[in-house]
């Protein structure tokens, strides 16, 4: 009788590092590492999470930066939005740049279904940064899953009711001295408007008064006799300037820089070069100049040296 291969697999995990850390550690090839893996992240979940998006010293920048590049590579879908999502709340700009890398923030969540988890966390983003505070991509990214809720208004008030309050926290971030063609109005007042027809078909009291909120804070902005501070409590106007955007060390830098400027295809992969710069530089460097002909030289003959007298 022919043993199963899965009956060949020690179902116990072996015990071969107890060091501290490490206890009763399975073998990588065995058939339960990946239980392990996940026990692993359980156990240390604090120090992978100061790791990936604490973002409050440089190593910790570094390592975030890393893994939104991976994340970059893999893509978005239903599974690891949320990781997505964590990052842009890091509002590192270093962070989110390596993260988007030619997305259009404002697309980056366009693929996900809206629900009530991720319009309260978008939601909470929105009011836990002052105008100026929050890196713009980072903000285009968040206000892009208000704008894709409440295309509809009506749908997405069954996903999320909204209050008076959370007109005020996207209303905060309109720029009155810039133009409504800039990205971050435009967004907000496209969001706004769509909010301002809320209860048009379904109508009802709650929905009338933030429909007329909508309408009062998008008024605020297009009228010159008017001031944001007139629809917005002046608190939340209050413009704070990010001051907790950690760079990573110099060296780390420049290598992010050099990859930017690589050439990927369309799934995000670098595109090898067919001939690499170095080589290049190198060939021109050692480049035989065109000059007249060099003659041979004609091989020196040594003189036999006749034999003794006998």
């Amino acid at each position: 009788m022919i043993a199963s291969p899965l009956s060949l697999v020690n179902p116990e995990p072996l015990s071969a590092d107890g060091r501290k850390g490490f206890p009763d550690m399975a073998n990588k090839t065995g058939f339960l590492h990946i239980d392990n893996d996940k026990r692993l992240i359980r156990d240390h979940s604090h120090n992978l999470r100061e790791a990936l998006f604490a973002c409050t010293t440089q190593p910790q920048v570094e390592c975030s930066v890393a893994f939104a590049r991976y994340l970059n590579y893999a893509g978005l879908n239903s599974d690891n939005y949320w990781l997505f999502l964590r990052l842009v709340m890091t509002n590192n700009p270093w962070v989110v740049d390596e993260l988007l890398h030619e997305r259009s923030p404002r697309l980056l969540f366009s693929t996900v279904r809206p629900d009530l988890a991720l319009l309260d966390a978008a939601f909470e983003m929105l009011f836990s940064k002052h105008p100026d505070e929050m890196y713009t991509p980072a903000l285009e990214a968040v206000l892009g899953i208000v704008q894709g809720a409440y295309f509809d208004p009506d749908d997405g008030y069954r996903i999320r009711r909204l209050s008076i309050m959370d007109i005020n926290a996207l209303g905060k971030f309109l720029i009155k001295t810039e133009p409504q063609d800039h990205p971050v109005n435009q967004l907000i007042l496209e969001i706004l408007d769509r909010i301002a027809n809320l209860g048009e078909y379904y109508g009802e009291q709650d929905k009338s008064i933030i429909s007329k909120q909508a309408f009062s804070v998008r008024y605020a902005y297009f009228d010159h006799t008017r001031r944001l501070v007139d629809a917005i409590p002046g608190p939340m106007l209050v413009r704070v300037p990010d001051r907790m955007g950690i760079h990573p060390e110099d060296d780390f830098l420049d290598l992010v820089a050099k990859r930017r400027l690589r050439k990927r295809d369309m799934h995000g992969r670098f595109v090898r070069d067919e001939f690499p710069p170095e080589a290049e530089e190198s060939a021109v460097e050692t480049e035989v100049l065109p000059g007249p002909p060099v003659e041979p030289v004609p091989a020196r003959k040594t003189p036999r040296r006749k034999p003794p007298a006998s």
